[in-house]
């Protein structure tokens, strides 16, 4: 199945239904979705060939949804623009991907006239608006030409670059199917369907996989303009959403919010996280809130979405009976095939800590125009994700951290989930962050930055001392910074990368 047959599906399946809902208030049904996405494929098909970058520099509005669809219908391959990037990061970026067009948004305006002049391969610029309306009107509201074969690339989506240079991992129609099947599939008992889905993530995260997958299954889906916790309660509220998805550190700020109790917000019946690992204490005080609503789902950019899930059942009986549970990612998908080895590649014996290796139609195709990282991250045929994980007799696996997140100091080695997971613990602390930086004597030396509450007293010593009770002695942070925020990338995940640059020489 290929991308825009979804919305192919669905116009003859129930058209007049609603297919999203901007964050202003504007609904398009799934034919205007459709017909729309059309117009778009057969511009850009009058006017390039198949298998050209198509770029796109915009916030979450429903322009960026037709692109998802319209893109992949004209045979092109859409490339994914963090919005967030400075000039000089989208110049790499796109000089890298080369699109021949790139459509904005009008805010964008004076970032692309900056960076105009040193982009090589653009043919063309499409400001959302009278330019874009003008490039679709008029073209006929079918797909232009006849199916592909699904391994063609549909998506490129530029890592976070959390550890350096972002490259574009290249996503087939197969990948992402591959990958909403497997969500869909993985968690027993959990409805296919949502009467109403809430997206707060950036529609330029691997995110947009989970707004394909409730297309799929004929379900509209609000947009966020972006995420506040104000704003998502208020949608809840106001739409009776009965579906979401949350970055761990947008269930921290739901709830530390002193205005989570004004809202109704029990229209909920599910609510996913992922992203990055979430502290136990911070999903013990969500599940007490929320009830038992939850599921997590592990994954990254690179597979498309998920491979690991944890279902509303394990979460309950995490919280009834095995609180260890809460620190678990989840199962292995039905439709994945996952590995947990050693530096040497040898499965690790169960409790061992390893790499995660992953194999299966979700993990992508490549990265574009990088043969040296392609080399780098395949083995055998197997994925290397880069993190480190133990898996339990069950088949429950435990993240343990970033293969290049973990600290070696003093020749032993400090996971920083560990250190951040008792900082968490502690009532004043509202955001935790462990890094290593370097040091001549130990190799490593264990750091953390820590936002505090409002009104909080915690200081070092105190945060020391909770450490020393807890942790052996090597893995207690020696150096402490006490900040307002933490860096974060456009999906909240924390920029430890960031972190180290910024405190190596304090």
């Amino acid at each position: 199945m290929l991308l825009h047959e979804i919305l192919s599906f669905n116009r003859r399946r129930h058209g007049h239904s609603r297919a999203l809902i901007a964050d202003d208030g504007r609904t398009m049904s799934f034919a205007a979705l459709h017909d729309r996405s059309m117009q778009l494929a057969q511009a850009l098909s009058r006017s390039g060939k198949p298998r050209s970058h198509i770029a796109i520099l915009a916030d979450n509005q429903p322009e960026y949804v037709e692109a998802y669809y319209g893109v992949a219908a004209a045979h092109q391959r859409l490339v994914f623009l963090n919005y967030r990037l400075a000039a000089p990061e989208l110049t790499r970026i796109i000089n890298d991907a080369r699109p021949t067009t790139l459509i904005y948004a009008p805010q964008f305006s004076d970032t692309v006239a900056t960076i105009g002049p040193d982009l090589a391969t653009l043919e063309r610029t499409l400001c959302l608006g009278e330019e874009y309306e003008a490039f679709i009107a008029d073209q006929p509201t079918s797909a232009p030409f006849a199916r592909i074969d699904d391994s063609e690339v549909a998506w490129i989506i530029y890592t976070s670059g959390t550890t350096g240079m972002p490259k574009g991992a290249m996503l087939s129609h197969r990948n992402l199917f591959a990958s909403m099947y497997n969500a869909q599939v993985s968690l027993p008992g959990e409805p296919p369907t949502q009467p109403c889905f809430l997206f707060p993530f950036p529609l330029c995260h691997i995110a947009g996989y989970a707004l394909l997958g409730q297309h799929l299954a004929g379900n509209p889906v609000a947009l966020m303009a972006a995420y506040s916790p104000e704003r998502w309660m208020q949608m809840v509220d106001g739409l009776r959403i009965t579906g979401t998805a949350l970055a761990p550190t947008m269930i921290n700020m739901l709830v530390n919010h002193p205005d989570i109790d004004r809202y109704d917000l029990g229209s909920l019946t599910s609510l996913g996280y992922g992203a990055s690992s979430i502290p136990a204490d911070v999903l013990r005080r969500a599940m007490a809130r929320f009830g038992p609503i939850f599921t997590q789902g592990f994954g990254m950019t690179e597979l498309s979405g998920n491979v690991i899930f944890m279902s509303k059942a394990d979460h309950v009986r995490a919280d009834r009976e095995a609180p260890d549970l809460l620190k678990a990612a989840g199962r292995v998908g039905a439709l994945a095939e996952v590995v947990i080895v050693d530096d040497q590649g040898r499965e690790c014996p169960i409790g061992k800590p390893g790499e995660i290796l992953v194999r299966g139609d979700q993990v992508l195709s490549g990265y574009w125009n990088r043969p040296d990282a392609n080399a780098e991250a395949f083995r055998d045929g197997w994925f290397r994700t880069g993190d480190m994980a133990r898996m339990d007799e069950a088949g429950f696996v435990y993240i343990v951290d970033r293969k290049r997140d973990m600290i070696v100091s003093g020749a032993e080695n400090v996971y920083p989930r560990e250190v951040e997971e008792v900082l968490y613990g502690h009532s004043d602390v509202a955001e935790a962050a462990v890094f290593g930086v370097p040091d001549e004597h130990w190799g490593e030396r264990v750091t953390a930055a820590v936002v505090l509450k409002a009104g909080a007293q915690a200081d070092e010593a105190e945060l020391d001392a909770l450490c020393r009770d807890q942790l052996a002695g090597y893995k207690r942070p020696r150096r402490w910074f006490f900040v307002d925020t933490i860096p974060k990338n456009v999906s909240g995940k924390v920029l430890k990368r960031t972190l180290r640059e910024q405190y190596a020489t304090d």
